[in-house]
């Protein structure tokens, strides 16, 4: 890495040659830009960048005004000498030169000198070319960000209202655009059924960036009737069938957000969004196939079943990336029901050898929910589960815990089943999470599990050497309810656990409950068990 000396001499070498008249401008130039793209410092030649301003190379014109935006706040006062260039540049007959010279007046950001400023946007605002309107549009948008004052009480904001009926597209987008940033504070551009539709006609005229900014104010738009709004979607059909997904999702937050307050027609919707979103998922760009993914996983929940009959496109593909492959397991155990939950099953049981240790954890995570959910078919899931055991993998049997938890929770008669296959395990388990799911075990079915006191009794001894919190609620909880149900085998456990929590736990939460309960068992011990619910 260069030392400073090296680069203050680097930054004098460049001046040398931006002041010497054999070496060529525009060389000059490009080396002090050059320079600038590595991250060197080379704001000590604002005052020799100036003068370079006076060309009427483009390429140049460009590389200088590209360096004065980006060092002129750190020189305001010098910035006030490229002002009259920049003015002038305003003028000239090359629609280029004119979008050039706004585009880096605007791109300043040095609130002084927002006085020079607004009279080119304004007389730029009507010019006959349409990049010259197009860069002033932007201009407004970026003087609010200097000085937000200078705007609202201009009429910069009427001018925008105006440039909706611009004759060009990209001049209109920019003023939605602009309009958006401006009035943000105020819920964004304010629309009435003219503008409304005014942009849908044009719709099909806009480029995609444009169709999304025209289709994400629709969604916020409250149509005045039933007629209204069908005459809005039928508009808008086509926009489902797009190649570009992001208008697709635009015009789905559309469909949804008309419809929300009526149920069969919202239900509809959704039915009419499937062919579409499922294209999308099934095309080749992994990154589109996540967005469309977040959004379907927020669509079954909201609307329960349907994509259901479609499972199997959300099976796992070999090539799809660990991120997409989690998602698509996810789905699939909030899609399943009694008519699909048999292959699901049978698909996500093949992922739990998967190399990587989150796919496996998803699946097994999955097949829980779909025990819970799918009664039918939850004897056929916790088969499964259970029979994962046998592989001896830590997190195989961390996530399985978790998951049994669950499934015991939902279903409490279900213990017969569950605990001799799990018995083997619940001394194994190291992850938090899974601890605290296997201590809960053992204390709500501690009168059924022969040993579950011995199992609980190192815990206890090693409790100042467990550093999660939520594992030594657990252990406390546990200890209390075992107490309840074998005071014989429990008894002298549960008075040290509680010494040792009292006096040496430095875990506000954990110690206090330990007074907590310790005050209640002094007060009446059937306060306790109303307390855990044992009575």
């Amino acid at each position: 890495m260069s030392r400073p000396e090296s680069r203050k001499g680097e930054v004098n070498e460049l001046r040398g040659m931006l002041k010497n008249p054999k070496v060529p401008a525009k060389t000059s130039v490009e080396k002090v830009i050059a320079y600038m793209t590595l991250g060197i410092d080379v704001s000590p030649l604002f005052t020799e960048m100036l003068m370079m301003t006076h060309t009427k190379d483009l390429i140049q014109k460009k590389m200088v005004y590209l360096y004065l935006c980006s060092y002129a706040d750190l020189n305001p006062e010098l910035a006030v000498l490229a002002i009259n260039t920049l003015q002038r540049d305003c003028q000239e007959d090359d629609p280029l030169i004119r979008g050039l010279a706004l585009r880096s007046l605007c791109g300043l950001r040095v609130k002084n000198l927002v006085e020079y400023i607004v009279t080119p946007i304004r007389k730029c605002l009507a010019d006959n070319s349409a990049y010259v309107r197009k860069v002033a549009v932007v201009g407004v948008a970026k003087l609010f960000s200097v000085d937000p004052a200078a705007v609202k009480s201009s009429d910069f904001v009427d001018q925008l209202f105006n440039k909706l009926n611009d004759r060009d597209n990209e001049v209109v987008i920019n003023a939605v655009f602009a309009l958006n940033e401006i009035l943000a504070d105020e819920g964004g551009m304010p629309m009435n059924k003219k503008i409304i539709y005014h942009l849908v006609n044009k719709l099909h005229e806009f480029h995609e960036w444009g169709q999304c900014a025209v289709l994400e104010l629709l969604a916020r738009y409250e149509t005045a009737s039933q007629e209204e709004m069908f005459d809005m979607m039928n508009l808008l059909e086509d926009r489902l069938k797009h190649a570009n997904s992001a208008v697709v999702l635009a015009a789905t937050k559309v469909f949804l957000n008309f419809t929300r307050n009526m149920e069969k027609l919202h239900i509809e919707v959704y039915q009419r969004l499937k062919a579409p979103l499922l294209t999308l998922i099934g095309g080749n760009n992994v990154e589109i196939c996540f967005a469309v993914l977040t959004h379907v996983s927020l669509l079954v929940k909201r609307c329960n079943g349907i994509f259901n009959d479609q499972f199997r496109n959300f099976f796992i593909r070999y090539n799809d990336p660990l991120w997409v492959k989690s998602l698509k397991i996810e789905i699939l155990g909030e899609i399943s029901d009694s008519d699909n939950a048999t292959e699901i099953i049978a698909e996500l049981s093949e992922y739990i050898t998967n190399v990587d240790v989150e796919i496996a954890s998803t699946a097994i995570h999955a097949l829980g929910k779909i025990s819970v959910n799918v009664e039918s078919h939850s004897s056929s899931a916790i088969e499964h589960l259970l029979s994962f055991l046998d592989l001896g993998i830590d997190y195989v049997n961390t996530a399985t815990c978790i998951a049994m938890k669950d499934i015991l929770r939902r279903y409490p008669d279900r213990y017969e089943e569950i605990l001799p296959g799990l018995h083997k395990v619940l001394k194994s388990v190291e992850d938090p999470e899974g601890k605290v799911a296997a201590i809960w075990i053992l204390g709500e079915y501690g009168d059924l599990i022969g040993d579950a006191p011995y199992i609980v009794e190192p815990l206890i001894e090693n409790f100042n050497h467990e550093s999660s919190s939520s594992v030594k609620l657990e252990i406390l909880t546990t200890t209390m309810k075992l107490f309840f149900k074998r005071p014989p085998e429990v008894h002298k456990m549960l008075g040290a656990l509680l010494s040792t929590v009292i006096s040496d736990c430095t875990d506000v939460d954990v110690r206090d409950r330990a007074l907590l309960l310790y005050r209640l068992l002094k007060y009446d011990v059937h306060e306790v068990m109303i307390f855990y619910h044992l009575s």
